[in-house]
């Protein structure tokens, strides 16, 4: 690329940051604040947290130092991994992951000295104490709906966010770099409390991470990371979990489990995705809260549940949660909520797996049943509203809220004890 080429695309960048930037943010710059700021985890979530800053060129500090809240003295962190964001030259990724942390502890985080004091929080070694996230999908169509949802959220204080696939829109091309931009700086400005702590994030993948929607769709489909970077470029370098194939397993001691699917986006359901879903549900049987996380639904809320996606998450997947006591399954993609009856084998049944969800944190919604003659039978619950779930873990018992934009509770999943 010529010089003259990269200088243009830095002044496109630019002008997109002074128009999507909060305004307080543009002001820190060069005093230790980033352009933007994702906490998520690669590893045991007690006792390591890993954080992403995005910066322009030299005059934005690339060292953390760190500290358990409330010490008088910080400590270096180490020296950050530094990589491009994708397709905008001159920006750049810086990641520290932390480990060696206590569980259940709260910290302290700066971006050199001076820089704005940053915080974060572990997870606890086990539920006497209850934990709380939020899980949602399909999350920015405007950064207005994206936000608004996002500071609703945040009244609740939820100790994470599980994301289901479907963020920022730019559908891994090269031109809607601004969109993760956009979606980043959402983030950062609505996804920290004025305390200053950083809510961790987990995202799955879903079709508008990926160009063209799902490898299928692609002649150069190869599995690996090479057809990943091209294809779906910024979900594989902006979110350090699950990273490669495209899927994995996130484990809270030995009481929760987050299961992140890929519905056939960045590789096949089948194969050794399935292979590998069998063994990490076999190996957490005696977990009691095992979530599996995906964007296309088994059980739509608005469209057809004879779709190829749907068809093939019931025949490969679902007899596996059902094998191996899943009680809850999280889906999006329909930009609706629902709720379904238990099922069981094709059938509504007292003993059977709900599904919940449908993915409408940031986006239009669509009308229930839309590709339906009339509401399908797995429908007990079934709004249009945006929308995200909040679920309460206490030992061995559970309860979800589900909460509009307008921070009304719209459904709610009664407290339950674990049947396992």
């Amino acid at each position: 690329m010529t010089a003259h080429r990269r200088e243009a695309r830095r002044l496109v960048f630019l002008i997109v940051l002074l128009l999507l930037a909060p305004a307080h943010l543009l002001a820190q710059q060069g005093r230790g604040a980033p352009m933007g700021l994702l906490l998520t985890w690669q590893q045991d979530p007690l006792t390591t947290m890993t954080i992403d800053w995005h910066t322009g060129d030299s005059p934005v500090t690339q060292s953390l130092e760190f500290r358990r809240a409330g010490a008088s003295t910080w400590q270096a962190g180490p020296a950050p991994e530094r990589f491009p964001f994708p397709h905008l030259d001159d920006t750049h990724v810086h990641r520290v992951e932390l480990t060696g942390l206590e569980p259940g502890t709260q910290y302290e985080f700066r971006l050199g000295e001076g820089g704005r004091v940053f915080s974060f929080r572990t997870m606890p070694a086990d539920l006497a104490r209850p934990l709380r996230f939020a899980t949602g999908g399909d999350v920015r169509h405007s950064r207005e709906m994206m936000e608004r949802t996002n500071r609703v959220v945040l009244d609740w204080d939820p100790d994470f966010i599980v994301w289901g696939g479907d963020l920022a829109y730019a559908d891994g091309r090269p031109d809607r770099a601004d969109r993760w931009v956009e979606f980043i700086g959402a983030m950062q400005e609505t996804l920290v409390t004025p305390e200053g702590r950083a809510i961790p994030v987990l995202a799955a993948i879903g079709n508008h991470e990926v160009r063209g929607g799902y490898h299928h769709n692609s002649e150069e489909y190869a599995p690996g990371p090479e057809w990943q970077r091209d294809f779906a470029p910024y979900y594989f370098s902006l979110f350090a979990f699950p990273g490669h194939p495209g899927y994995g397993v996130l484990d809270f001691a030995d009481y929760l489990s987050i299961v992140l699917l890929d519905t056939d986006h960045a590789g096949p359901v089948d194969g050794a995705q399935t292979d590998w879903l069998d063994r990490t549900l076999r190996d957490r049987r005696a977990v009691p809260h095992v979530f599996p996380v995906y964007h296309v639904p088994a059980w739509p809320s608005v469209r057809s549940p004879e779709g190829r996606g749907h068809q093939r998450v019931r025949e490969h997947w679902v007899p596996l949660f059902e094998e191996h006591g899943i009680q809850i399954a999280f889906e999006n993609h329909d930009h609706a909520y629902k709720r379904t009856v238990p099922i069981r084998e094709g059938r509504m049944h007292s003993g059977g797996i709900v599904y919940m969800g449908d993915g409408a944190w940031g986006v239009n919604t669509r009308t229930i049943g839309r590709s339906h003659r009339e509401a399908a039978w797995y429908l007990d619950r079934a709004h249009t509203d945006r929308h995200f779930i909040l679920v309460t873990l206490h030992g061995n018992q559970r309860h979800l809220f589900v909460v509009n934009e307008e921070g009304r509770v719209i459904d709610e999943f009664p407290e339950t004890p674990v049947r396992r």
